[in-house]
């Protein structure tokens, strides 16, 4: 029975088990409160959802299309109104014409048999076109050759192809008596150039992935040299911040001195305040804030300088650990294949969802229409919307908690050549005992990020209103819901990995993790920003490189950039998709670097804590690890 690795009560696997299934109550109780035995319901909600939509005649709506009142094309219909007493048959009509396509959500639209098969210019056109082809593209009350403003298209109703059981209009038919005005414009030019890059694009496919490959292979280079030029790296960011930080300040202060010289009084909309001010005034509080922000730096650095020899040490048992369990470069992959089928059945259920549910008369007209969904279809997708957050969450906090697990087990074991199947073990112990924990602590971010979402989308509407103080305190909630989502994020991985240690439970984990966070504050402040600066620098150097190794493969003429504008203007969209593509390669590896290192900073902390170096409470960590101890005990720093 295999003794998990609580430096102080070392429960057993039991014991765990336990506390997890107890979290896990916990969880379903927040969702509907209810227990059955532990079993979280919302996998069983969403089951429930999907089979209410497969049943339902979402499908056949989604495929099909309606009209404004409901209606299935190509179907028999019930009675919708009072004065209806007969079941609408539009199994001849199985085309949606919609009376304004450039507003296709709020327009009127209606079953038709075929789409207009020419432009109609004129009520006597339409009813020539519609006595001759005997069909009508009006409501069903009018017939063959009869015309209502209220029930039939304006005009002119274009010539249209049939798309997905929709009429769409041809785009030389809209675009034929407008050619004069986008060629004046210069729009024409802007689409041409945008068709040529998008076939560019398409031919550069196979070079596309090529280039990709070629970043994999910077960034695994990287990864190996990061180790060895993790000092040099480390000084560069420190000098550069330093001097930075100093020259703005500078810079900002003679700006202001020379506004002041010359009396400007103009008066400015200045960016970031967003108020209107004198420019010199302006450049006062900018000069100011920046500062102080630079003499807080230079407190920041002095104070953290004996600490930088603990973020070098971290980055090489960083590199010893992925050198030791490599396959941990992989977890991103692992985590996209499963976002990726999460989002596919996310998608195809939002769509079905959409088209769910029967159409019920309302007693307010909007858009000359008198029908909305049910509010039980809205409920669903608020619902569906919700779980977007918490599933996607979810899937990132298991990859965190594979990855605390690992280095954990890693840090922890002696000697290291007994280390067996690492992740295996992870991955195991995650859905044995651990996915509680994970549940909840995604459903705290999904508790701040939700209303944040809310916030952002009322923002514009409080920006109509003119109100400044609604718009004032909107943002500054706005701003304080994302600090604490990232304060919720930070405490959940630092839990996650006190987990693996211990085995306790999320709120017992995430109270210790904020403890380590306090008692250990200036090392995990210089962590993570020293560190996590060199691996944003360690990114962009991946994708500069990608970009130049890009512009050099599609040989784009840049020797005169002005001269052959229009051919690297072609070449834009495929770099811009390389220069992403390598980015999010990167960026992926390079987090899991972070992520070891912050997971080995928490093994590290709670090392220190538990054990004193002697015979009886031996240290865990490696011999470079506690040469630091040594040295920081000798000049006072071990705690902070």
């Amino acid at each position: 029975n295999f003794l998990y690795l609580d430096l102080t009560t070392r429960r057993t696997r039991s014991q765990c088990k336990q506390t997890e299934c107890a979290v896990v109550e916990k969880i379903a109780k927040l969702q509907l409160n209810q227990v059955d035995n532990g079993v979280d319901h919302a996998p069983i909600v969403y089951i429930v959802i999907t089979a209410l939509t497969v049943l339902d005649q979402g499908f056949a709506r989604l495929q099909f299309g309606y009209d404004s009142e409901g209606n299935i094309c190509g179907s028999v219909n019930r009675p919708r109104t009072k004065n209806q007493n007969k079941n609408l048959n539009l199994t001849d009509k199985k085309y949606v014409l919609f009376f304004d396509y450039l507003k296709p959500k709020t327009s009127k639209k209606v079953c038709v048999q075929s789409c207009p098969t020419k432009t109609l210019h004129s009520e006597a056109e339409y009813k020539e076109y519609s006595r001759q082809t005997n069909t009508s593209l009006c409501f069903y009350s009018l017939g063959p050759g009869e015309y209502s403003k209220d029930s039939c298209p304006s005009f002119p109703v274009y010539k249209s192809d049939m798309l997905l059981n929709r009429c769409v209009p041809q785009i030389s038919e809209i675009l034929g008596n407008n050619t004069m005005t986008l060629l004046k414009n210069n729009s024409f030019l802007n689409l041409q150039e945008l068709k040529f890059s998008s076939l560019e694009l398409y031919r550069k496919l196979p070079d596309i992935g090529y280039l990709s490959l070629a970043a994999l292979l910077f960034t695994i280079i990287l990864v190996v040299l990061l180790r060895y030029i993790a000092k040099l790296m480390v000084v560069l960011v420190l000098i550069l911040s330093s001097l930075g930080s100093i020259g703005l300040s500078a810079l900002l202060w003679l700006k202001y001195s020379d506004l002041r010289q010359n009396n400007d009084q103009t008066i400015h909309s200045m960016p970031i305040l967003e108020i209107e001010m004198q420019s010199k005034t302006a450049y006062l509080i900018y000069s100011i804030a920046m500062t102080i922000f630079t003499v807080i730096l230079l407190l920041i650095i002095i104070a953290m300088r004996k600490r930088i020899g603990l973020v070098l040490r971290l980055f090489g048992e960083a590199q010893k650990a992925i050198t030791d369990m490599p396959l941990l470069l992989g977890m991103p992959i692992i985590t996209f294949v499963f976002l990726l089928l999460f989002l596919f059945y996310w998608i195809t259920t939002a769509i079905m969802i959409y088209s769910f549910g029967e159409y019920e008369e309302s007693d307010i007209e909007l858009y000359g229409q008198r029908w909305a969904k049910k509010s039980f279809s809205r409920f669903i997708w608020w619902y569906h919307v919700v779980g977007l957050v918490w599933v996607s969450e979810f899937i990132f906090g298991c990859q965190s908690m594979v990855i605390a697990g690992s280095v954990s087990k890693w840090y922890f074991t002696r000697p290291k050549s007994a280390l067996r199947a690492p992740i295996c073990t992870a991955i195991s112990r995650l859905f044995l005992y651990h996915l509680g924990s994970i549940a909840l602590g995604s459903f705290l971010i999904v508790l701040v990020r939700i209303p944040r979402y809310i916030l952002m989308y009322l923002q514009d509407k409080i920006k109509a209103s003119k109100s400044t103080i609604a718009a004032f305190c909107s943002k500054g909630c706005i701003c304080c819901l994302w600090c604490l989502e990232k304060f919720i994020k930070f405490i959940n991985y630092n839990a996650y990995t006190v987990i693996a240690i211990e085995g306790k439970s999320f709120c017992a984990s995430a109270q210790k993790a904020f403890v380590i966070v306090v008692e250990n504050s200036l090392r995990i402040a210089t962590i993570n920003t020293v560190g996590d600066f060199m691996l944003f620098l360690s990114k962009l150097t991946v994708t500069a490189l990608t970009l130049f190794l890009g512009i050099y493969w599609f040989k784009i003429p840049i020797d005169d950039p002005l001269k052959n504008i229009h051919q690297i203007k072609i070449f834009l969209l495929p770099l811009a998709v390389v220069c992403v593509i390598s980015f999010l390669i990167a960026h992926c590896f390079f987090t899991v670097y972070e992520m070891v290192i912050d997971a080995i900073m928490v093994c590290f902390c709670e090392d220190c804590r538990a054990n004193d170096g002697s015979a009886e409470r031996p240290y865990y960590m490696s011999s470079s690890l506690k040469k630091f101890v040594d040295e920081s005990s000798s000049t006072q720093i071990i705690g902070d």
